[in-house]
């Protein structure tokens, strides 16, 4: 008798989770299928995008951008003073962005794990990487966070955008300048000055769509005038840009050189900065839930050249005054006029997600590290919180795809950075940087489709933020030099007592 052949099962591939010189921690049984974007990458990888899904998207997505051969042609193209011989700008760029991601604590702590493990990246001692910190040509983190923002908008493009394009046909770009807080007393210079040490500034260009920040200009000088540094950020203008900034960015020289590369403007006026001369009457131009728009054609003059631009400025008197005390709030643009005056002051409204990226860079990632006092190391590590933070961008961009972009909005960034960090430390001693050679060679549209395949196995609940209500108007705090303590557990006996009374 011959038994008829049995039907083909799937493969299946057992794969364990193997650090170096460690006993497996858990054994993973995967069925092998066909057209399944995990087959992009060896087998090795599948248990740690179920379980670690978050950090190895993370991880395979700085392995993908950050190769060694462009940042090598980049330092050449960019450094002026400086030189690499033992220490390359890969290896500390590597090690940076561990500090801004918030995986390790500081940059000696980051040195330490690295020369501990078994193929360290540095060869030097810490004080020469502190050393060619404090040096850095600052172009070279403006050009690495430039570059690398071009080369995740492909992917990110491809992903649900983190908001609606409020005007099709433009590039909305939001520009802002931050000042870094002041930092630890450690530079003997700094010693003898009781008041804040600003290590410098910068002028960042966000793009709210998806979230990423995709120019940088930085300064050393912390009192250095923003508008000065905007003479770096003209010439990268391009047609159909729309730049979106505050009442310190109102200068004629600028809204001139944006409307001449043939780009455009929704600025905050500014009174004492800016010339103008109305063309035609204020008239009304409807009404939003603030207050009464207004608009009228004008032309803005630039005192030194002569040159003059035809815009639009568009007023809206509040119903309420702002916390500053003022009641109408003008901006310019020289949108063409079948964008209404209601939608150009929505357009400014967004310029407020770039003071919530700059909330999240300091809350959630280390843009700014109190121990790097040298004015080039803070802001070098700021452009890495920068870079960090556009990886996290494309991360949430596969989260919408994956669960939809409501449960990806109440996802807080707090949460998906610690969850990173701690995970990621884990991820890298179970996976050394070696083994994710793979990842560079996958195309912008694979890539793609891996993260999404990856997102869907992220815990969404584990990751969701608790918006609290309005603030509750708080008692008057009374000091008594006589008195500097109290004890807790008295005042809420006290406070029992007087309740039940």
């Amino acid at each position: 008798m011959v038994l008829p052949p049995k039907k083909p099962q799937a493969a299946r591939t057992r794969i364990a989770l193997v650090a170096p010189d460690v006993v497996p921690v858990r054994v993973v049984s995967l069925p092998v299928r066909s057209g399944n974007p995990l087959s992009f990458l060896p087998a090795e990888f599948t248990p740690f995008c179920q379980q670690l899904p978050l950090a190895t998207m993370v991880r395979g997505l700085l392995e993908w951008t950050l190769d060694e051969e462009s940042i090598a042609a980049l330092f050449q193209e960019h450094a002026s003073t400086q030189y690499e011989r033992e220490l390359t700008l890969f290896a500390m760029v590597y090690l940076l962005i561990q500090v801004a991601a918030g995986v390790r604590a500081s940059v000696f702590a980051a040195y330490q794990a690295d020369q501990s493990s078994s193929q360290p990246h540095l060869t030097v001692s810490y004080q020469a990487l502190y050393g060619k910190l404090k040096r850095t040509d600052l172009a070279v983190p403006e050009a690495l966070v430039r570059a690398t923002a071009a080369k995740m908008r492909p992917v990110a493009e491809q992903l649900p955008p983190q908001s609606n394009n409020l005007l099709p046909g433009y590039r909305l770009r939001i520009l802002d300048g931050n000042m870094l807080a002041g930092t630890d007393r450690r530079l003997k210079v700094l010693r003898r000055w009781a008041a804040a040490c600003l290590p410098g500034k910068s002028l960042v260009v966000y793009e709210p769509a998806w979230g990423l920040a995709t120019d940088l200009v930085l300064c050393e000088d912390a009192y250095t005038q923003e508008r000065t540094l905007l003479l770096h950020i003209l010439p990268r203008t391009q047609a159909d840009d729309l730049w979106i900034a505050d009442r310190g960015f109102c200068t004629a020289k600028f809204l001139q050189g944006v409307a001449r590369r043939q780009g455009f403007f929704v600025v905050r006026e500014h009174k004492q900065s800016l010339r103008w001369q109305a063309v035609s009457p204020m008239k009304r131009a409807g009404s939003n839930p603030d207050g009464a728009i207004r608009e009228q054609r004008v032309r803005i003059i630039n005192p030194e050249s002569g040159e003059i631009v035809l815009a639009r400025r568009v007023e809206l008197r509040l119903h309420q005054p702002t916390r500053n005390g003022d009641r109408v709030i003008a901006v310019f643009t020289n949108l063409p006029a079948q964008v209404s005056a209601k939608k150009i002051l929505q357009l400014y409204r967004e310029r407020w997600t770039v003071e919530n990226h700059f909330q999240f860079l300091t809350d959630a990632l280390h843009c700014e590290l109190t121990g790097l006092g040298a004015p080039r190391a803070a802001l070098c590590m700021f452009a890495m919180a920068l870079l960090a933070g556009n990886a996290l961008a494309v991360v949430r961009a596969a989260l919408r795809a994956a669960h939809g972009a409501d449960k990806e909005s109440m996802v807080s960034g707090y949460y998906l950075a610690d969850e990173v960090a701690g995970d990621y430390r884990a991820l890298m001693k179970l996976m050394p940087a070696p083994g994710w050679a793979p990842w560079r060679n996958l195309a912008a549209d694979q890539l793609t489709c891996l993260l999404q395949v990856i997102a869907a196995y992220v815990p969404m609940a584990a990751l969701q933020k608790h918006p609290r209500g309005p603030k509750k108007p708080r008692e008057k705090m009374t000091y008594n030099k006589k008195r500097l303590h109290v004890s807790t557990a008295r005042l809420l006996k006290d406070e029992k007592t007087e309740d039940t009374c």
